[in-house]
This record gives C-alpha cells, structure tokens and sequence, in this order.
C-alpha cells in the first residue's frame, strides 16, 4: 500500500495510507447508490403531489427547467458540497474510510475543493471515469488530476476510534496538572501529539525518538515552558492530560 508524508503545522511529517483505486471506486458507487436515492424520492415526492392535486399533472413538463434543476444541481454540486462542508469526505468515503487532505498538513480551502470538482468533470463525468482510474494507477501518491493540481490526496483513515485515539483521555480523580501552559494548546495540536506519540510501532525507534523530541521541543517553545525534566514521550502525555483537565474544569 502506497503511503505519502504529511506535514502537521508542528513542522512533523506523519504518514498516511493513500487510497487505494478499489476504495475510491467503492466509494464512487456508494455515492451513487445515494444520488439514485434522491431520484427516486424526487420523484415520489412528485407523484405524491400531482395524486393530492398539489400540482397540475403536467407540471413536470409546464416547468421542465425547474424540474432538470431539482434533479440535476444536487448532483452536479454533490461531491463538492459534501466535501467542502465535511471535512474532505462524501458519504461514499465515510463508509469506506476516505478523506481528502492537503498535502502541507493545512485543512483543505474551498479552493482546493473547488479545483478537484472543476477536473472531476473531466476526469469522471466526461471520460466515465476512465483518466481518473489511470492517472491513479499510475501515480505514486494515489491522485488523480485533480488531486495534484488542488495538492491533494485521499488518504484511508481509521475506521473505529476508541476514547484513547481522541483527543480525550480518562483522568483520576484528585489529578493535578503540572503544566497549566497546556490551556494554551488548541484541540489540533493535541490530536498530533496523539499521533506522533501513537505512531512508535509504524517507525523504527530511532527515527521515533527524532519525532517525539522534535515534537516536545517545538510545543515547549510554543507555550513558554523553559524545561522539562522527564522523557519527551512522557512530558507530551502529560501536556495531554493536563489539557484535558484543564479544558473540562
């Protein structure tokens, strides 16, 4: 399985599965199996109308433009609503697994989305799909076209998360922090030590360690703590259930 590296704002680089063609083809058909779903509830929906005389039975053909707008602008918007207000995913990737993510660790902007549909037209709808399948095929990193121009990608994510992969962790009563600097972290920093600190069994140790001290020590200038007298791995869990504890106070 092809992997890529992703740079999180902490200036670690993370890897991630990229998608495979399969799950993307999934994916494209569990998106359709949805789109075909509102076709069939616009038109119940119609017939339901013209059988309570709420419209005129010709109406579908008085108004032929409103009726291709109902039917078709849904569709046509789809992929890139869903993308853009879903952090990167439609219901078809959800189910799978799939996201799309910029590739210098930035959420994606609704330009990059806007990018991927705008060749998603060309590459999907125009040639059935066929320059995507390719172009996918062929390139290292899992992207089509329209992947490469918006400096995207489609990554596999997890599919079941447990209490201990979020940014939450379980605290005992009575707890302390001993660095109140961690109120100053936000919800993303915590999710990429989580991730720096979950990551030991991809990497061999030594390159670990690089992540985990490059990491600690960029947070440490972050927040102002002058020094830190344990382990890096430990000072970074503690960073995070401090910042649990004082986040839910």
């Amino acid at each position: 399985m092809n992997q890529i590296g992703i740079e999180t704002t902490q200036h670690v680089k993370l890897y991630y599965n990229t998608a495979q063609v399969g799950d993307r083809i999934i994916a494209f058909l569990l998106d359709g199996i949805i789109l075909l779903g509102y076709y069939f509830v616009v038109s119940l929906m119609f017939g339901i109308a013209e059988d309570m005389d709420w419209i005129e039975p010709t109406f579908t053909t008085d108004y032929m433009w409103l009726t291709v707008l109902i039917y078709t602008i849904p569709t046509f918007l789809y992929h890139l609503v869903m993308e853009a207000t879903w952090n990167g995913k439609s219901f078809g990737k959800w189910l799978i697994g799939l996201q799309v993510v910029s590739v210098d660790g930035e959420p994606p902007t609704l330009g990059q989305y806007l990018i991927r549909w705008l060749l998603r037209l060309i590459e999907i709808t125009m040639s059935m799909g066929l320059i995507a399948f390719i172009t996918v095929l062929s390139n290292g990193r899992g992207q089509r076209l329209g992947d490469w121009a918006a400096k995207t990608c489609v990554i596999k994510t997890k599919k079941s998360v447990k209490l201990r992969d979020t940014i939450y962790s379980e605290l005992g009563s009575g707890f302390e922090a001993k660095y109140p600097e961690a109120a100053q972290l936000t919800d993303k920093d915590i999710s990429t030590i989580k991730e720096v600190l979950s990551s030991k069994k991809v990497y061999d140790y030594s390159t670990w360690f690089v992540m985990i001290q490059r990491t600690a020590n960029i947070i440490q200038n972050k927040i102002g703590i002058r020094k830190f007298e344990v382990n890096a791995d430990q000072f970074l869990q503690q960073l995070i259930d401090d910042y649990n504890h004082l986040h839910n106070e």
